[in-house]
Parts: structure tokens; sequence; C-alpha cells
């Protein structure tokens, strides 16, 4: 019978286990020194090597003949494990294994002792699919267990794992595999099976794979199955990808506003049987690639992508904004969740990027916030106008009624200089952790993150805010701005405008006297100088 290429190729030493060795140096000098735990706990995303290396260590650790920690696959221990004809080493799945009584039923085993092996090896795999019940009756087996006994827990999701098992384990952790030694070992696997292997497909599977071999090594076992000569095309047709000329494509149409052309494309897409939900991430990717370009400076130590395609994704990012590039990621993060809650996906994606192509279309037409440098210059002007009245004592109209009677529709960004004025006076905001509060329970997501580590400053009817450049480029988008203005009306029970805190730098560099700091600190609480024990 055939076997599959990712168990004809598991690893079968430490020293085959690819991009993980943080683990296994951890391992071998473990067996070498002849300090093996009782109990391990192996965390990582799919397909990194988790349960590979927990059948290793079983077999070194049992080796009758072990080589520098490694196993020697030779004895008759070792051959007996790989072709599962010793008891003495239990794989048990947790998925289906997950009650009382089965954890009952190894509790009673531990007990006697092992037939051939020196150690009696118990692997328990997604180990976070046990009932509380059950986790309860493994807790004092796995704190003392017998001499000879050593589990190995193997897991996706540790945050599942109760506090008390965690403290009893020696935790590895798994990371993702790096795409070019996940592309390494293709090539050579396939060189092995007689087959051949692009350097452009051995890197698109390593990219599909995200961070996992036996995906990568499964998905090559589906491209050999077409043909012997494994090409880029041979790949995309295989796992049901768009094509990167159809994403460009889709991406063009999207920033045009051109939404006949966005369902025509789709519609063809569709009929070739391609993945609406892998369309979808695609499309996520792609968009990600392009804020990266648009937020760091050397952008290829996050792409894993060839020159060529790096050099188009750079033109690309030339035609979209940051707060452009970061609503489409939004948008389309939203589609690809009702996707897997069951929606139509054909649907879902048609409304996700007719939505998306709409609303571009309107910021273009209304200039964007970054073409409006003249608005800003003006605004810049009339508060500083404003301003050198109120020190005169000219009374001037309230600026909500200003912006009325000129016919503003949205309140424009501050003015650099008169953002520094604004944030030199400005006070810390008590009421910030409040409405940071409110957003978590609001559930959006996108602000939480935004606005995670800043901090709130009220200057007279503004509220500003200290965060990175991205956050305020964030900001911008008026969804984005008019959700947290919501918010802080809700939690303030009044309207504030808000921009970003940004002091002059003879006042960052200055340093504020304590009586002033503890003045700042009693009107925040509310409290007046009477309220406050001067003897503390």
């Amino acid at each position: 019978m055939y076997q599959v290429l990712y168990r004809k190729w598991r690893s079968r030493t430490f020293l085959d286990v690819y991009g993980q060795p943080q683990v296994t140096s951890l391992l071998m000098n473990s067996i070498i020194s002849d300090r093996i735990s009782h109990a391990y706990l192996f965390t990582g995303s799919r397909g990194t090597g988790k349960t590979s290396c927990a059948k290793i260590l079983a077999k070194a650790v049992n080796c009758l003949h072990p080589v520098k920690g490694n196993p020697c696959n030779e004895c008759e221990i070792c051959r007996g494990i790989d072709s599962e004809s010793i008891i003495d080493v239990v794989e048990m799945d947790a998925a289906s294994n997950n009650g009382v009584d089965d954890i009952r039923m190894l509790r009673d085993k531990v007990n006697f002792k092992p037939q051939v092996c020196k150690y009696l090896v118990y692997i328990i795999d997604e180990v976070h699919m046990l009932s509380p019940s059950a986790f309860n009756a493994l807790l004092k087996t796995l704190e003392e267990p017998p001499s000879y006994v050593i589990f190995i827990l193997a897991t996706t999701e540790s945050h599942k794992i109760p506090a008390t098992v965690l403290s009893r384990c020696q935790r590895l952790n798994f990371r993702r595999i790096a795409p070019e030694d996940i592309a390494k070992r293709l090539q050579f696997i396939t060189e092995a099976e007689g087959g051949s292997i692009t350097d452009a497909a051995a890197m698109l599977i390593a990219k599909l794979s995200d961070g996992g071999m036996r995906d990568a090594v499964s998905l090559l076992d589906q491209c050999l199955g077409r043909g012997e000569d494994v090409t880029e095309e041979l790949v995309s047709a295989v796992a049901g990808l768009s094509g990167a000329e159809h994403i460009l494509t889709l991406s063009e149409y999207i920033r045009k506003g051109s939404t006949a052309e966005i369902m025509e494309q789709i519609a063809a897409l569709y009929s070739q049987s391609k993945d609406m939900l892998r369309l979808c991430d695609e499309l996520i990717a792609h968009f990600r690639s392009i804020m990266i370009i648009k937020t760091v400076k050397k952008p290829e130590l996050l792409l894993t992508a060839p020159t060529a395609e790096l050099e188009r994704l750079r033109e690309e990012a030339e035609s979209y904004s940051l707060s452009e590039s970061l609503l489409l990621i939004d948008l389309l993060s939203s589609a690809l969740e009702k996707m897997g809650r069951g929606s139509n996906r054909r649907v879902e994606m048609e409304m996700c990027l007719v939505s998306a192509a709409s609303k571009l279309s309107k910021e273009q037409d209304s200039g964007g916030a970054d073409n409006s440098s003249e608005l800003l210059e003006a605004l810049g002007r009339r508060v500083s106008e404003l301003e050198k009245k109120l020190r005169d004592g000219v009374r001037t109209a309230p600026p909500a009624a200003q912006n009325k009677a000129a016919g503003a529709a949205v309140t424009p960004p501050i003015a650099k200089s008169t953002a520094e004025e604004l944030s030199d006076r400005a006070v810390p905001f008590a009421q910030w952790s409040e409405i940071l509060l409110a957003l978590e329970k609001a559930n959006n997501p996108m602000l939480v993150a935004a606005l995670s580590g800043s901090a709130g400053y009220v200057s007279d009817e503004y509220i500003l805010i200290d965060c990175n450049q991205f956050s305020v480029d964030l900001l911008r988008q008026p969804a984005v701005k008019s959700a947290l203005r919501d918010v802080i009306s809700s939690v303030c029970g009044r309207v504030y405008k808000f921009g970003p805190y940004r002091p002059s730098s003879s006042a960052a560099a200055g340093e504020e006297n304590l009586s002033e700091v503890l003045k700042k600190r009693v009107i925040q609480s509310g409290l007046t100088d009477t309220d406050t024990d001067t003897n503390t």
C-alpha cells in the first residue's frame, strides 16, 4: 500500500527535525546528561513536529544503543516503537478519549512496570481537549508518577490547559518553521522521490503551509500525484489559488471603484471552482503586504517573496494610502469570519469587495485626509487668530458655531502648531481607562489594538491621544473616528473633539513642579484642596 509522504518522511532522529533547534538541542542534552523530566508539554501550531519529537524522545530514552542523545533506530526497541508493536509506549488522542474514565484507566495502568522498555511513555495528543474532571484525575499522577513513567503532552492551544497542569510539566515551545527551511526540505523530498520542483513552487508551498511542515509535505504529495515536475502553476491549481494576476486585477478594480468588473471577476473565478475562502485569505495577505511596505523601512525582512514579486508589491503600494489598506484588511477579515460561520461564500465575497470599492471611491472623491494640507494651514491660521483674540479679551463665537457658519461638514485635523499649543496645556484625562474599557465591551478589536498602551489628555474641548503614528493614521478613518467619538460621548456625557498629543520640544523637555503635579491629580480625582490631607 502507498504510504503518504508526510508519514514516509517523518523525522526519525532529533537531527532530522527542521526548524526547532531550541527543542531538539535541549532534549538531546537531557538524554546525554540523564536529566530526563517526568512530564513534558510540547506546544505549538499544527505540523511543527510535536508528535514526531515525542516519538523520537520515547525511542531515545529506551534505546539500547543511543547515539549522542539520538535513537539508533536499529535496535529491537527502536524498531518495535516504530512499528507500534511495543505496548510500553502508548499514544493517546485526547480529542476522542477526553473523559475522566479514560484518565482513570490510564492512572491504573501506570502502576504496572514496563514489560520491555526502561520507561513507560504516555504521549497524550491534543491534551487541551480533556475535560476539567479528566485534568483533575490526571493531576496527582502527573505530579508524582512512578520513576519509570514519562508523560509527553502535546497541544496546539496551551492557553486552555489549567495552570495546575502547566506547573507540573517542562514546557517546550515549537515555533512556526521558516519558509526557507520548508522549501529546502521539500526540494530534498522531491528529488528523493524522483521528481523536480522549482524554487518558486517550493516557496509558494512553504508560504501556504503557514509554518507547518506536515501541511507542506501533504500539498507536495498532491502535486506529485499530478506530475513529476512541480511548478508554481501546478501548485496554484492544486491548492485552488486565484493566482497573483487575479489578485492584482481585483486590487485594481477595488482601487478604481469598478464594481461591475469586480462582480465579473468573481464570477469568472467562481466558475473555475476557485475557493472564495482562499480568495479572501489571499486578498488579506496582499493588503497586509501593502500595509507592511507602507510602514516598514525594510519590508523584505517581513515579507517572504521573490525580488520581482516584491517590486510589484512596492508599485501597488504607491496606489494606496495606509488608511485604505487598513480599511480593506478590516473589511476582508470580517468577511472571512462570516464565511467561516457558514455564510454563502460567494455572496459574502461580492458584498465585501463592492463595499470596499464604494468606500474607497467616496474617500477619493472627498480628497481624503492625506490631501488636506491647504485646509490644515487655513485652520491653523484661524485657530491662532482666535487664541490671540481670547488672550486680548475679545469675545468670539463658539467653535461649533463658526464651523457651522463656514459650512464645515466634518472637524478637520488639528494643525501642527495648534496641536503643540493644545498639548502643552493639556492635563492627563482621568476617564481614559474607562474609555478603553468601554471599547473592549463594545467589541471593537481594531480600536482596542490601536489604542493599546496609549494615554489620553484633555485640553479645552479636545481629548488628545498619545499614541504611535500607525494608530494616528488609523484614527483618521471616518468610520473609526465616529466609533471612538460615540464611545467617548457615552462615557463622558459630552462630545469632545480629539487629535494627537504632540507637545512642543520645550514643554516635553521641561519638568513640572511637584505641587503642580499634585494639583493636577487633585483636579482629576474630583477633590478640592480642602478635601485633600496635606499631611500625606
